[in-house]
Formats: structure tokens, C-alpha cells, sequence
């Protein structure tokens, strides 16, 4: 099971390595600066059928519904995720991916989220190219596309970028994939506005329930 934080680095992204104790101004500055350069959107219906996908999404994962228990993920979770992914094609072929000036910040960040959790290996990494594009002119999120970026390297058996993706373990717990460059993880982070590393071990631990390691786990290729 790999656990990619899901919506986490949605709300919760970080602006620079140094200054842990204020990462949270720092992050809303950058994600107002977005909005501010993109506006709100201006495809209402195309913003509303992308936030109803968001729920799906999460209800499907146990994200929001759950007490103090175990998350529940659905068990038909594949056939939705599927689902999703097809629904999102047709959003992206008939507009283009949904940037932050047609949709909203939130409704971007949501299909990221659908492109993050798709089963469509071949359609996500082709997709990279325009998303880092896009990013790069500041046209969408780079926190929500990280997510994306760590889960194909990681698919490939290679190490992630931004560690942002985590493995289930035997005993319950959690533990991170490896990284290419441990010792500038918070740096890495920060360029593309995620918290810092601790912080965000703590956001999965409080979202999934559970334990998480300290143990660095090798990817192993898929698909192969």
C-alpha cells in the first residue's frame, strides 16, 4: 500500500528550509500570491464537478469520515479511483488540465489529486511534461504536483524528490520511501511549498492513525 498524504499538501505547504517556526506564513503568502496572480476562476461548473470529484476521492480513502479509529478505504476503491480517472480525461481533453485561473486554486489542486491517485500510469507520467510547465509559470500548485512527481518515481523504483510518498509496513506502521538528496529534503520541500519533513510525518500519523517509522524503504519498480 503506498500512502501518498492524499489531500494533505493541498492546505499545508511550506516556503523555506530555514524557518520552520513560521513555514505556515510563509506558505499562505506564496498560496495567496497564486491566487492572486491567477484570480479565482471563472469556470464555475467545471470548478463545482472538480470539488465533487475531490469528495469521492476522499470518502472512497476514509479521509474526513473517520473517528479515532482505522481508516476505512473503500473496498471497491479501484473501479472509483478508475472511475475518476476517466471522468477527469474528459475534463482535460474538452479544456485542458484545469489551472488555478480557470477553476480556483482548490478545484486545481483537485485534479491533481485525481492525477495522483489514478491507476493510469501511462496517462500520469505523460501529463508531467505540461503539469511542470504549468507549475513553472505559476499557473498551478507545485505542492499538488509534487505528490504526483514522487509517486511516478517511485512507481519506476526510483528515488523520490520530495518525500512525499510513504509505505504501509507488516507491523502497521509507515515508513518513507528513500530520497535523492536526504539531507536537502526540506529544501527540496520548500521550493515547491510543502511543510517540512517532520511536520508532515506528523500531518500522515494524525490522518491515517498510524505509527510512523524511521525505517527508509527502497521502491521497487512496478509494471515491469
Amino acid at each position: 500500500m503506498m500512502v501518498p498524504g492524499t489531500g494533505v499538501a493541498a492546505g499545508l505547504q511550506a516556503a523555506s528550509p530555514a524557518a520552520n517556526t513560521d513555514w505556515k506564513a510563509q506558505i499562505e503568502a506564496r498560496r495567496q500570491a497564486l491566487i492572486a496572480k491567477n484570480g479565482p476562476g471563472t469556470d464555475v461548473a467545471e470548478r463545482d464537478e472538480l470539488l465533487k470529484m475531490r469528495g469521492e476521492d476522499q470518502r472512497a480513502r476514509g479521509i474526513g469520515t473517520q473517528g479515532k479509529g482505522a481508516v476505512q478505504i473503500a473496498t471497491n476503491l479501484t473501479a472509483i479511483d478508475n472511475a475518476l480517472t476517466e471522468e477527469l480525461k474528459v475534463l482535460v481533453k474538452a479544456k485542458g488540465w484545469p489551472t488555478i485561473s480557470q477553476v480556483g486554486i482548490e478545484a486545481s489542486n483537485a485534479a491533481m489529486l485525481i492525477l495522483t491517485h489514478t491507476r493510469d500510469h501511462a496517462w500520469q507520467v505523460g501529463m508531467l511534461p505540461e503539469l511542470e510547465n504549468l507549475a513553472d509559470e505559476k499557473k498551478i500548485d507545485p505542492s499538488a504536483l509534487a505528490l504526483v512527481i514522487d509517486k511516478e518515481l517511485v512507481y519506476e523504483g526510483k528515488l523520490q524528490r520530495y518525500g512525499t510518498q510513504f509505505k504501509q509496513m507488516a507491523d502497521g506502521s509507515i515508513a518513507m520511501y528513500s530520497v535523492e538528496d536526504p539531507g536537502g529534503l526540506d529544501r527540496e520541500r520548500a521550493e515547491v511549498m510543502l511543510p517540512p519533513i517532520d511536520v508532515y510525518k506528523g500531518m500522515l500519523a494524525g490522518m491515517y492513525h498510524l505509527k510512523v517509522s524511521n525505517k527508509i524503504v527502497m521502491a521497487v519498480a512496478q509494471g515491469k
